[in-house]
């Protein structure tokens, strides 16, 4: 069966700023849940938690300053409620004149009466100016009979993305066709280009997680809940007063009083959503709201598993970096790098892997470890990780990285190669250096350099030992030609 949800309906929670624990009036018995919950501080009106469909008593709604074709009274048949929220209540229901489907949000306090009417007026002015394909879209935007603001959106039916990367038997993956992680990362371009979309119209979204993109019957997808987003062109609304977004993914500035949000805030998001995808785990957890909203300001980087593919992780941190002059200039960067991580990401994951090897390498080399076995797990390395990189460099994959990584693993070949005193192999490295970078470069001379101190010191230990050992065979020859002359002539003084 499938669900149905709106796209400005999650329920907006609210807390108080301050150091002391927050206490709250939960719709989960969870504190995960109430992580995962969008969350406000504080609270500009009573706490409305979520209620199930069927608890609220259904308005007769009527919207004003519209003159229908066949005049009808109700315009609307409201069917449930589907949720309540900070700022106004969710209802199912069915537009009469069009036939369809609809979801609408009814403020809770009439014009003049409480912020929810300019809240929900304002959310769907917002809202309503976004047309992507990813976006459902706002059908109207008025005020009924009783003076609430009534916001009229298309009504989803499908499933939402969180359901299905927690729920590996979830029926919707049955519709999926290829790799489950490959389609996530599928539907995360996806949603990349609806907030690409919203940026230009410069909307910041705040609230992108996984509960918030559907997954509709037909395969559509759809970011929704753009209930607390905000103007980018309006510097008041982009300075953070209180913390209001979904606390387990927040970028650290929106838990900052004072902080400046910009289009990075979204893509640091987007970063918390690849996480989720990859991991099927949240960034940020905590004993409580506050416990999280702490971690989230002090910018720790999140622990990435070892099942995460190595050529998606520097993409997911930079994303999530903690400041925002170190992600991505834009989402369209973060689109392109996953794009890219999709069209190749074997061959990325190799030169990752490569990467990788390289630093084993080299700490082999810092530690001087020149013992039998270390010397060839160093050979073993050095010959797989050059391997991966002459297929990627075949491949045209990434080519500025390649060579880059293939010059490094020349260099610590050839100064392993020194330190360990093969200095035939050295010079050999060397010479493909050179070829490769030319020999004016200071670390190449530094190598030379370093080539022949070592093979002039290797030169006089060797001439010192070839001085003692002669010694040696001299004084033995001398001992064994006395004690031929004592054998011969025993009798001699």
């Amino acid at each position: 069966m499938s669900a149905e949800k709106t796209p400005s309906g999650d329920l907006l929670a609210h807390q108080d700023l301050g150091p002391e624990p927050v206490e709250t009036t939960r719709a989960s018995t969870t504190y995960l849940e109430d992580i995962r919950r969008t969350t406000c501080l504080p609270s500009p009106s009573p706490i409305q938690p979520h209620r199930p469909s069927g608890l609220l008593e259904c308005p007769t709604v009527s919207i004003s300053s519209l003159a229908w074709f066949e005049p009808s009274d109700p315009a609307f048949e409201v069917k449930e409620s589907i949720g309540v929220g900070g700022m106004g209540a969710v209802y199912a229901a069915s537009q009469i004149f069009m036939n369809r489907e609809v979801a609408i949000k009814r403020s809770h306090e009439g014009e003049g009466k409480g912020p929810s009417f300019h809240s929900v007026i304002d959310e769907g002015r917002r809202f309503g100016q976004l047309d992507h394909p990813n976006i459902p879209p706002v059908h109207l935007v008025g005020r009924d009979s009783s003076g609430h603001a009534v916001l009229v959106m298309k009504r989803i039916a499908g499933t939402d993305l969180r359901d299905m990367l927690h729920d590996p038997h979830n029926p919707r993956w049955g519709d999926v066709e290829e790799d489950r992680q490959t389609w996530a990362l599928g539907v995360l371009v996806q949603v990349c280009r609806a907030i690409e979309h919203a940026h230009s119209r410069s909307v910041l979204h705040r609230d992108i997680k996984s509960d918030n993109i559907m997954v509709g019957d037909f395969g559509q997808i759809f970011l929704i809940d753009w209930g607390i987003s905000i103007n980018l062109d309006d510097p008041k609304q982009c300075t953070t007063e209180r913390f209001c977004g979904t606390p387990c993914f927040a970028a650290p500035e929106m838990a900052i009083v004072g902080a400046k949000l910009d289009a990075r805030t979204d893509q640091y998001l987007l970063g918390g959503l690849l996480f989720e995808i990859l991991t099927r785990q949240v960034p940020r957890t905590g004993s409580s709201i506050q416990s999280v909203l702490d971690t989230v300001r002090s910018g720790a980087e999140p622990s990435l598993p070892p099942t995460v593919p190595a050529g998606l992780r520097p993409i997911l941190l930079q994303a999530m970096a903690p400041e925002a002059d170190d992600r991505y200039p834009s989402v369209t960067a973060l689109r392109v790098a996953i794009q890219r991580y999709l069209s190749d990401h074997v061959i990325i994951d190799q030169i990752a892997s490569a990467k990788e090897t390289l630093e084993t390498m080299k700490s082999v080399l810092e530690e001087k470890k020149t013992d039998a076995v270390s010397a060839y797990d160093f050979m073993t390395q050095a010959h797989e990780s050059l391997g991966l990189l002459r297929a990627a460099q075949r491949a045209q994959v990434l080519p500025s990285l390649v060579v880059h990584l293939l010059t490094e693993n020349l260099r610590i070949q050839a100064e392993y190669a020194i330190l360990t005193r093969q200095f035939g192999i050295a010079r050999i490295l060397i010479a493909k250096l050179v070829e490769q970078v030319g020999p004016d470069q200071d670390w190449i001379k530094q190598i030379i350099d370093g080539l022949i101190s070592q093979e002039t010191q290797h030169a006089q230990q060797s001439l010192d030992l070839q001085v003692v050992s002669n010694n040696v065979m001299m004084e033995k020859m001398f001992d064994l030609h006395r004690q031929v002359t004592a054998e011969v002539d025993p009798d001699e003084d």
